[in-house]
């Protein structure tokens, strides 16, 4: 019977340049890996995924009683009209009115001074306000909108006929 020669090239006993390169960047990852999980652990992160995992069935049992009632269905409802309505907006001037009313409320919450000139104006002072120009120029984007928003309401009032309870 025939013997099974055993050789083997040189070559064969060693990895090739792209495979060792693979090798070495394939170990630098996995160090990233375990450095993050440690972190993780540490952090106990881990931990509290593990026990949210474990009481997934009670709290997702929970979501559905709570969303099965007629305040879980208008609530999923209103939120999806509010995302609806803020994809129309454009986000630039979402930004800028929401700083504009930042900065309205630190103003107004900033306590009046007795030197403040809004003290209570009199006949004669309210007069003077009427044409003060900065105060209507503050005013006008608000009267503007408030035009609008009634504006609004009317229209949507003569699509949708308004619900009213006999019982008054």
């Amino acid at each position: 019977m025939a013997e099974q020669i055993h050789y083997r090239p040189a070559e064969a006993k060693q990895y090739r340049q792209d495979t060792l390169a693979e090798f070495e960047r394939l170990e630098g990852r996995l160090a990233e890996i375990n450095g993050l999980l440690d972190e993780l652990y540490d952090s106990g992160l881990i931990r509290w995924l593990k026990d949210f995992a474990g009481a997934f069935p009670q709290i997702s049992h929970i979501a559905v009683e709570s969303m099965n009632t007629p305040q879980g269905h208008a609530g999923m409802r209103n939120l999806l009209v509010v995302a609806q309505q803020l994809g129309k907006i454009d986000p630039d001037q979402l930004e800028r009115t929401f700083a504009s009313i930042n900065a309205g409320m630190t103003e107004a919450a900033k306590p009046a001074r007795d030197d403040t000139p809004y003290n209570p104006p009199g006949v004669t002072g309210v007069f003077k306000l009427l044409h003060d120009k900065e105060l209507w120029a503050t005013l006008s984007p608000l009267i503007a909108g408030a035009k609008a928003y009634g504006q609004a309401r009317r229209q949507a009032g003569d699509e949708q006929p308004e619900k009213r309870d006999d019982a008054e």
